[in-house]
């Protein structure tokens, strides 16, 4: 019996092939999936054996996404996880709820990996059916999970101090060795600091009102944050400041704490920091974190941005407005 796949039933024949403990047929008449045990033996042509999923198809999409995953730290917990010669499925899934934006790329993976075979299933029957196959559309938008996040911008001296340091913390926890993370010292944590970025410490110490920076001086009055936030975490951080006497305003410190590396914020950021300086009439943006990821500085290249002694400074699409 043909049948046309439609979307709940997609929806069925994952929730079947995921249950390891009960045998489904697939059901072209009502098209839904029932026990083996439930079938009509008088039509049989309108039974279907579902597509096989075992626990090594499943062990191979863990395999898949792991390479995937941009965070080194988190990269290396799952593929230990995987290595354990018990429980590996539920030691990867209790790695995976420590980065909650991860774990939802993984289940939107794993469920794109699980319609494949769906429809590869069903393009089998189609041939058989002498029916052209039809394709596949993968949902790989990375971007939809952009959605899952708030964005703010807000003045500087508007946030909470203790909100910010909590984020530098973390971020000087894991962007430095782990010599010194053992050390554990308060020296340590400022060295650290000072490491993701000298201009930052104007901004988590609220006594201070100026600071220089080489020739020019910055303000907190003037310097405003632009955030991305999870269920109330801060997640991202990217510091615009205006450079005193200058048309140009500054990146000091942009930073993406660990378990939301590889998602695409920093990019976001990025380019609402471009967006802001292009608002307000800045002649140019520089780009002053020393501590800047390889990788993101390959960004800031297909930004527009280029090197210039020590900075990175876009003028780009500012220049050409003018």
């Amino acid at each position: 019996m043909e049948f046309i796949l439609l979307p709940e039933m997609v929806d069925g024949l994952i929730f079947a092939m995921e249950n390891q403990n009960t045998r489904f047929l697939f059901d072209a008449g009502t098209g839904c999936c029932i026990p083996d045990e439930c079938k009509s033996d008088d039509e049989e042509d309108r039974y279907y054996d579902i597509p096989r999923w075992d626990p090594a198809h499943g062990f191979h999409i863990m395999e898949q996404f792991t390479t995937q995953v941009h965070n080194p730290l988190l990269r290396e917990a799952l593929r230990e996880a995987l290595s354990q010669r018990k429980g590996v499925f539920r030691r990867y899934k209790e790695v995976l709820r420590t980065a909650p934006a991860i774990e939802q790329e993984w289940y939107r993976f794993k469920d794109n990996r699980m319609k494949a075979a769906v429809y590869e299933w069903y393009n089998e029957l189609r041939t058989m059916w002498g029916l052209e196959k039809i394709c596949f559309e993968e949902e790989t938008e990375p971007q939809l999970l952009l959605q899952d996040f708030i964005f703010t911008e807000q003045p500087a001296m508007t946030l909470d101090s203790a909100v910010l340091q909590n984020f530098i913390s973390a971020a000087a926890h894991y962007d430095t060795s782990a010599d010194e993370r053992s050390r554990g010292t308060e020296a340590t944590l400022m060295e650290a600091s000072m490491l993701l970025g000298k201009a930052w410490l104007l901004y988590i110490d609220t006594n201070l009102e100026t600071e220089e920076m080489g020739d020019n001086k910055t303000e907190q009055d003037n310097t405003v944050i632009l955030s991305a936030y999870t269920n109330d975490e801060l997640c991202a951080v990217c510091v615009i400041t205006e450079l005193h006497g200058s048309p140009s305003l500054c990146i000091p410190f942009l930073r993406v704490i660990p378990e939301y590396r590889g998602l695409g914020l920093g990019k976001e950021l990025l380019q609402r920091a471009l967006d802001y300086a292009e608002q307000h009439e800045a002649q140019s943006l520089l780009f002053s974190d020393f501590c800047t990821p390889p990788h993101f500085i390959a960004q800031l290249e297909r930004q527009g941005f280029s090197q210039q002694g020590l900075f990175y400074i876009y003028e780009g699409r500012f220049s050409a407005a003018k």
